[in-house]
């Protein structure tokens, strides 16, 4: 069994820390399931939704014998829970095998601080807002010194809300998180699991202009058109690159620098994905 947290083949020169920041797929799989490798950016072991009640125990043993021969993400059940406790009891237990962690159904940064206490020091969170409650307590979710991201939990927010599967009813929610995210100066957010397959450039396309930098996949076969849709072009790199060396001709406006700013952070993002 081989847990791969960067694409098959690939060289893991950057720091683990840096990829939490720029992971644009994350692969949310039962540690029951029989293959875990994936072409994903970061695979999470799925503690919550990928296990039944009545095998829970037996996927945390999963989990626990897969980080021996990797450190693992897992995504863990709500604060405060029996499971939820359970889990972080295990998390405790792979100390430094515990890449990191997924929060499921985070309800405020009081949540987050139990996680934060009750695992190894500096292990990163990803918190998943999935209610209306969680929502509003966003900005102080993202302000936690143990959050790394925010993640959209949609099907459940949907499921809360009454809200439909619709990108207008849900950009609201969507820049909710993307300015909490920016406010707390921490990377965008992770969007909620892209649907159809073939819809998954198109998702993470939307997502991206919305200013998320990634998102949950349920598939390897959404991962291609993910990661397409959440990495710059290299016909947007070279316009970024054109205008950055520039001169300009005359007097310029205010939107001069700030154009500047977002030609330099475009190049800066294609640049550290391409060393992942």
């Amino acid at each position: 069994m081989t847990i791969a947290h960067t694409p098959a083949g690939a060289a893991s020169a950057a720091p683990a820390g840096t990829r939490v920041d720029l992971a644009r797929t994350w692969m949310l799989r039962s540690p029951l399931a029989g293959d875990l490798e994936t072409a994903a950016d970061v695979l999470v072991l799925d503690l919550e939704d990928g296990l039944p009640d009545g095998r829970k125990a037996e996927g945390r043993d999963r989990a626990r014998h897969a980080a021996v021969e990797a450190p693992v993400w897992l995504r863990i059940s709500a604060a405060g829970t029996r499971d939820g406790e359970a889990d972080l009891a295990l998390g405790r237990e792979l100390d430094e095998r515990l890449a990191g962690v997924v929060l499921a159904m985070c309800a405020g940064a009081a949540d987050v601080a139990h996680v934060a206490a009750s695992l190894p020091e500096a292990t990163p969170i990803v918190a998943m807002v999935e209610s209306a409650a969680a929502l509003l307590a966003a900005p102080a979710i993202a302000a936690h010194p143990a959050t790394r991201r925010l993640a959209f939990g949609a099907g459940d927010f949907r499921r809360d809300t009454g809200m439909a599967a619709d990108r207008l009813a849900l950009s609201w929610p969507r820049a909710q998180l993307v300015v909490a995210s920016a406010a707390a100066g921490i990377a965008g957010p992770i969007d909620g699991p892209c649907g159809a397959v073939d819809h998954a450039r198109d998702a993470a396309l939307h997502a991206a202009a919305m200013g998320f930098t990634g998102t949950l996949v349920l598939r390897d076969a959404a991962v291609a058109g993910a990661h397409a849709g959440f990495t710059p072009s290299s016909a947007e790199v070279d316009a970024a690159r054109s205008l950055l060396s520039s001169t300009p001709d005359g007097p310029v406006d205010g939107s001069y620098a700030p154009t500047l700013a977002r030609a330099r952070a475009l190049v800066e993002r294609a640049e550290a994905l391409a060393a992942l």
